[in-house]
């Protein structure tokens, strides 16, 4: 075997010997320009430039309220909240995604259960979302997972028939479309994650979408300590609320952000682009797929490879690549939900097992004893390749494409010769 057959991870040259780009946010003069003012300005927490945001956010979606908020998770937790879950209450939503969709749930006491997934978009599969309904379902949230957005007619249809709210976790589609509407303009709420890295960035923030008036009210008054309005400084509180406000710093920033945003997602599309035209003639390797009804936003490439004929694992494979000079992080993954800590071992609140098992609930729910063949082999076969669609250059893109084909052509050959 000759230095250029070698893996770089076996002593072979890599593929790239320069540094790989990084990516947090896109910004320039304007956020700076726009901090600065509201630094001047002396008015620092909630107040006119969050109000503006607002306003854009409505304009820009098409919808009649926004509510900007401290975080993503806020924004979850709010709208459960405002739609009433509670003690003994269900949700539905995927186990293929990041911790928040399903936590949210268990602040107010109730508990997440878990259904299956696509194995083309790798979201929520309505099928299966359907049987997993009990009398004590209120509710789905649905995750547009990495810009795909999900089969949002289908789970309309589903939340009719069953009179069920959707909450659509659109923290990794900002932008993006299904048959022509907005990621999280669709059920009865979309909440939105806008923290560092995310397709808009505020360094932490998020918000939340609905065209119900009365949700909308409720949403503002929660996120206040569940004073009258959104914006109330009296001491009269209708409930258990929480400081979930926005700060003037992120919104200014946030609309920077949003004047960029269109523009942001077609970067990330073309750039996909070209990484799946090049991709998909590699064998051992899968880009992601695109439903001919939706307008992807790629917050990051997802890439699946056939583990049994490369006869390697997928953290093995993104050793190789990270070798071969283009970095995979661990931390840059999605998690199976149901088998990490918090749920296998159900850990409530106070060292209990509440609300996973409590008085509001007939029997304790025990996440280890269903199976989710789709999220499990997705998980153990799917990556993200990058994060960083928005700064990659046309020769970092090729560098990962050359990068992938070397791995790949290197354990194909390996795997035939095995037989």
């Amino acid at each position: 075997m000759t230095m250029i057959e070698k893996l770089a991870l076996e002593g072979g040259r890599p593929v790239r010997l320069r540094k790989f780009p990084e990516y947090h946010a896109v910004v320039d003069r304007r956020e700076i320009q726009a901090v600065i003012k509201v630094m001047k300005s002396g008015v620092w927490r909630r107040g006119p430039v969050v109000a503006q945001y607002e306003r854009d956010l409505e304009r820009h979606f098409g919808v009649k309220h926004a509510l900007a908020v401290s975080d993503g998770t806020a924004a979850l937790h709010v709208a459960m909240a405002a739609l009433d879950l509670g003690p003994g209450d269900e949700i539905i939503t995927t186990p293929y995604t990041f911790v928040a969709s399903a936590t949210a749930a268990l602040y107010q006491n109730a508990v997440p259960v878990f259904a299956d997934i696509d194995s083309n978009s790798y979201n929520l599969d309505p099928h299966e979302v359907e049987k997993a309904i009990t009398d004590r379902t209120k509710g789905i949230v649905v995750v547009h997972l990495a810009g795909h957005p999900a089969e949002m007619d289908a789970f309309g249809e589903i939340a009719r028939r069953h009179s069920l709210w959707i909450v659509e976790d659109a923290a990794q589609a900002s932008g993006a479309l299904y048959k022509g509407k907005l990621a999280g303009t669709i059920g009865n709420v979309g909440t939105f994650s806008t923290v560092d890295g995310k397709i808009m960035s505020t360094g932490e923030g998020g918000f939340c979408l609905t065209n119900d008036d009365e949700l909308a009210q409720r949403m503002g008054s929660i996120h206040n300590f569940f004073r009258q309005q959104a914006t109330s400084n009296t001491h009269e509180f209708y409930g258990i609320g929480y400081n979930y406000r926005m700060t003037e710093f992120q919104a200014a920033i946030g609309r920077e952000q949003l004047k960029r945003l269109d523009r942001m997602v077609e970067t990330r599309r073309r750039n996909a682009a070209y990484l799946t035209k090049h991709l998909q003639e590699i064998e051992g390797v899968k880009p992601p797929s695109e439903s001919p009804s939706i307008h992807h936003a790629f917050y990051y490439y997802p890439l699946r490879i056939d583990t049994r004929s490369l006869g390697i694992t997928k953290e093995q494979f993104e050793r190789a690549l990270t070798a071969e000079g283009i970095p995979i992080s661990p931390s840059r993954s999605t998690p199976l939900l149901p088998t990490t800590e918090l749920f296998a071992k159900n850990l409530g609140y106070g060292g209990t097992n509440c609300p996973f098992s409590c008085p509001h609930r007939r029997n304790m729910i025990d996440y280890t004893a269903k199976k989710f063949p789709v999220a499990e082999a997705v998980h153990r076969e799917v990556f993200w390749l990058t994060d960083a669609l928005p700064v990659l250059s046309r020769r970092d893109m090729d560098d990962m494409i050359s990068a992938v084909g070397k791995v790949t052509s290197i354990l194909l050959a390996r795997s035939i010769s095995a037989r």
